[in-house]
């Protein structure tokens, strides 16, 4: 991606065309670097988006709605003072720098009509939105403030001169004549490649578009200028004369490119280093708001699976730990036999036993050898008291080994339940399959839910979740199959909307989507159907890095859920089982 010169001479042409007139109605402040302007003009809104974020600074129309602060940040109530029911009168570029001006004429607090000036510096980290008074020259505040201990070169604070930011020295391209271009090339370093010379000697031109045009003119990028002959510049300056004609005209082409479905570069210009089917044209703004949406979408896609994956691990981390203990605790149940032991052999040699005896060695009759036992005693308590003693915690041991064995079978199904959720997690692949997983994950206790307000009768509630969608495939014979993606679509496919005589399919003991195979006729289905099915199963599970996969194979009728069983648990019998090789693309 490249917000370079040409991209904003794009955007200023955009604007030009379409809200120079226009009336400001609504100005909002949505995040900290981010401000909208509703512009109304003809009938239409427009919704004008400037960013002076470091990462994602830019200038568009944008369709991406965002929810705005209850309380407006400072500088939103400085526009909103000063441009709320003003009208644009003109947007201007200096030269082909990455900053746009954008003149709005309001009525002041004496009712006097009066002109502000919009600058918009898109500038990587040096990035701001400052609202200047032109008459006077005078700062009245900036998205970001600063003096002179940030920037030696100026001060963004309201009431000091605005300075813009250093001018280039680089030659305007659009000015550029055949002879100043050849020169250029030509007297320059000859250890430089040629997007280098480029990129150092034409303003506006970002390493992307530089690239570009080494590569529209057959040359390989990084190839020094040592290597230019009559030919490559020739070649060079009709490709760069394009590109002139194009910003003196007004007439862009810009394109939004994917690489695997994940925005790769926007530009002003088409990029040919693109395959054409990766590229998507449009208006400048529309390919900007395209490549940032989509982005932002990823990202939000990215860290709400690592919140999920955090808080998932958290609690296997606790069932892991609650699972250790309970163990112990059986084990040491196992061992109260030998208490129950010791209270027979003291019942039965009790007239042996001398009293306030420390200890005694009796035979073991249930020694198959016959050997003898030293038993503690205590001598504060006779000998069939010490018994008593030994009988009642046998009675606790046991009841204790009952307890953890119960709560071992608990912790063992919660930690299968959470890491079913990983798997779902993990191969979720949009944000409302995330949400599916957050809203079981709230009804299941682990994630607290959002109060609705203040008020006595304030629920709790849970994230509005649409009606489950597993995923749906038909195979070249006429089947149809379905995929639960999470536990969720996994309870809804399996106990509500297959039927009984629908083939159901699931990975063998390990977390995994159910499969569900529908049989409408309730006739056979054939083998090769049943393997395809089967392949989908072993890839939407925890195998799916495997070579193979044992997978699971009975009618839905077959199928049961336990009562009080956690989300996607299920038992059920009579099923065959397939060793299948994991495959996405296993049906038509």
């Amino acid at each position: 991606m490249a917000f370079d010169g040409l991209v904003m001479a794009a955007v200023r042409e955009d604007l030009n065309k379409t809200i120079i007139g226009g009336r400001i109605e609504k100005i909002y402040q949505p995040l900290a670097k981010e401000i909208i302007l509703v512009i109304h003009k003809n009938r239409t809104k427009y919704r004008l988006l400037i960013s002076a974020d470091p990462g994602k600074a830019r200038i568009h129309f944008t369709k991406t709605t965002r929810e705005n602060p209850l309380t407006p940040p400072l500088f939103c109530m400085v526009l909103r003072k000063h441009l709320e029911g003003g009208k644009i009168t003109g947007i201007d570029q200096p030269g082909l720098e990455r900053i746009l001006n954008i003149r709005v004429e309001a009525i002041d607090e004496l009712g006097i009509p009066a002109e502000k000036i919009l600058i918009c510096e898109v500038m990587g980290k040096h990035s701001n939105i400052i609202l200047v008074n032109p008459t006077t020259n005078i700062v009245l505040d900036g998205i970001t403030r600063y003096s002179y201990a940030t920037s030696r070169h100026r001060e963004i604070l309201p009431g000091r001169q605005y300075i813009p930011p250093p001018e280039s020295e680089k030659q305007d391209p659009s000015l550029v004549t055949e002879d100043q271009f050849r020169s250029e090339l030509w007297d320059l370093s000859h250890d430089l490649p040629i997007e280098k010379i480029l990129l150092n000697s034409f303003d506006g031109f970002s390493p992307q578009t530089c690239r570009e045009i080494a590569i529209r003119a057959g040359l390989e990028p990084g190839t020094g200028s040592q290597y230019l002959g009559e030919i490559e510049l020739t070649q060079l300056w009709r490709v760069f004369k394009s590109i002139q004609e194009q910003l003196r005209s007004g007439e862009f082409q810009p394109v939004v490119c994917f690489f695997d479905d994940i925005p790769a570069a926007f530009s002003a210009i088409s990029l040919t280093y693109y395959s054409e089917a990766s590229c998507k044209p449009g208006s400048i703004s529309e390919v900007i708001d395209e490549f940032y949406s989509v982005k932002e979408r990823l990202e939000q896609f990215k860290q709400e699976t690592a919140n999920l994956m955090k808080t998932v691990q958290n609690e296997i981390k606790k069932a892991r730990k609650k699972h250790s203990i309970h163990a112990s605790n059986l084990e040491k149940a196992d061992d109260a036999e030998k208490l129950k032991i010791f209270g027979e052999l003291i019942t039965a040699n009790i007239f042996r036993i001398p009293e306030r005896a420390k200890t005694v060695e009796l035979e073991n009759y249930y020694d198959p050898e016959g050997k003898t036992v030293l038993i503690p005693l205590d001598p504060r308590f006779s000998a069939a008291e010490n018994a008593q003693l030994y009988f009642k915690r046998y009675s606790k041991s046991r009841q204790a080994g009952t307890i953890a064995r119960n709560y071992l079978q608990e912790t063992r199904a919660e930690l299968d339940y959470l890491e079913s959720v990983v798997t779902s997690a993990e191969q979720a692949e949009n944000i409302t399959q995330l949400e599916e997983i957050r809203s079981e994950l709230i009804k299941e206790g682990y994630i607290k839910p959002e109060k609705t307000g203040f008020s006595r009768n304030a629920k709790k509630h849970e994230p509005q979740v649409s009606k489950p969608e597993p995923m749906k495939l038909n195979t070249k014979e006429g089947f149809e199959i379905l995929v639960g993606r999470n536990n969720r679509q996994n309870d809804y496919l399996t106990m509500k909307l297959a039927q009984p005589n629908d083939l159901w399919l699931h990975v063998k003991d390990i977390p995994g989507s159910h499969i569900i195979i529908r049989n409408p006729l309730a006739g056979e289905i054939p083998d090769n159907v049943i393997r395809k099915a089967a392949e989908i199963a072993a890839y939407y599970s925890q195998a799916r890095e495997s070579s193979k996969a044992p997978v699971d194979y009975t009618l839905r009728k077959n199928v049961r859920k336990p009562k009080g069983a956690k989300p996607g648990m299920v038992i059920y019998d009579n099923q065959k089982t397939i060793i299948a090789e994991p495959k996405k693309q296993s049906v038509h």
